[in-house]
């Protein structure tokens, strides 16, 4: 098994060595208290071969490794290049991405990113008049840390990454997030509305927040 890359960070707060596997990144994360050394960060990453090596086995493949995307839960080959037309398109038989194979990952990613642009925009106005709900804006990021969030002012924010999931889950993260404008918590009142406005009510909810749970990080390492 290769090595990962390893990225340090220090923190104040932290009182010992911290270990963290970043599923983008495909990277060990390693955060050092104020005062520990590099070296003594990594004798101890060292000591710790057993767990990364469980980590590294359980981290998802690449959408490259396996030659296939996921886009709207389907699965979709990724086609071999054979012509460097400089073209990303989606036929019958699956994406042709006309790059250098080495430049894969980041033609995949702006792929995504633009259909999630093309489609989550009109079906987010969609939800918003359903649900009688006014945000002040959206705007689709990439984030590790959640799917979707909403702030006071009324702007949220989903992740493109949403994109590969199956169109019920997306929809679900729109539903949980403009539900946030009348309960800015996670109050009786806000899951009675969310399970409302949800796909497949409370059940479709749960199946959502499961099918995230187990999906997760794979939409996270896929690219």
């Amino acid at each position: 098994m290769l090595s990962p890359p390893v990225l340090w960070r220090v923190s104040s707060r932290a009182r010992r060595i911290i270990l963290r596997l970043d599923i983008r990144k495909r990277a060990i994360i390693v955060t050092l208290p104020a005062g520990v050394t590099r070296q003594q960060g990594m004798r101890f990453l060292q000591s710790q071969s057993q767990w990364l090596t469980q980590a590294m086995s359980e981290l998802p493949l690449s959408a490259i490794e396996q030659g296939q995307i996921w886009l709207e839960g389907q699965s979709i080959s990724i086609l071999p290049t054979t012509t460097l037309d400089g073209r990303t398109r989606l036929t019958d038989n699956g994406l042709h991405i006309g790059h250098p194979p080495e430049e894969h990952p980041r033609y995949l990613s702006a792929f995504l990113k633009r259909r999630a642009e093309r489609i989550f925009p009109s079906l987010f106005q969609q939800e918003s008049l359903r649900m009688g709900a006014s945000p002040a804006k959206l705007t689709l990021r990439d984030v590790k840390s959640r799917w979707g969030s909403c702030t006071k002012q009324g702007r949220i924010m989903l992740s493109w990454r949403l994109i590969m999931a199956p169109p019920d889950i997306y929809t679900y993260v729109m539903v949980h997030e403009l539900a946030h404008l009348s309960h800015f918590n996670h109050g009786p009142d806000f899951w009675a509305l969310v399970d409302q406005y949800a796909p497949g009510g409370q059940l479709g909810r749960k199946k959502a927040e499961k099918w995230l749970s187990q999906n997760g990080a794979h939409l996270l390492a896929m690219i």
